[in-house]
């Protein structure tokens, strides 16, 4: 689940939609409140440079058992392969 309110709706984060879709996980945007990520298996952010990138505490407290977890790892292997993938990738030519 990811904030449908109130979110800048960026290209990494759409990303996530679709390999969700590739791996078969179910992604849905929906009121998410602060409860619901502190008693979450796993919890990422995503951003431009950083890709997906997972969150291990809130406030200083766990989040599951403190570790990156299997789907986020998964997530995040996948994110950074589809760099490679021309299907995924535009190339940017910067005028010299």
């Amino acid at each position: 689940s990811t904030p449908a309110p109130g979110l800048l709706p960026g290209i990494t984060r759409r990303t996530v939609f679709d390999l969700c879709a590739e791996e078969g996980l179910a992604a849905t945007a929906t009121d998410l409140s602060v409860t619901a990520l502190r008693e979450a298996d796993e919890v990422f952010i995503t951003s431009t440079a950083g890709g997906i990138m997972p969150v291990t505490e809130i406030d200083g407290a766990a989040i599951a058992n403190g570790k990156v977890g299997p789907i986020t790892s998964r997530l995040m292997a996948r994110y950074w392969q589809k760099h490679d993938d021309p299907a995924w990738s535009s190339q940017v030519n910067y005028p010299r």
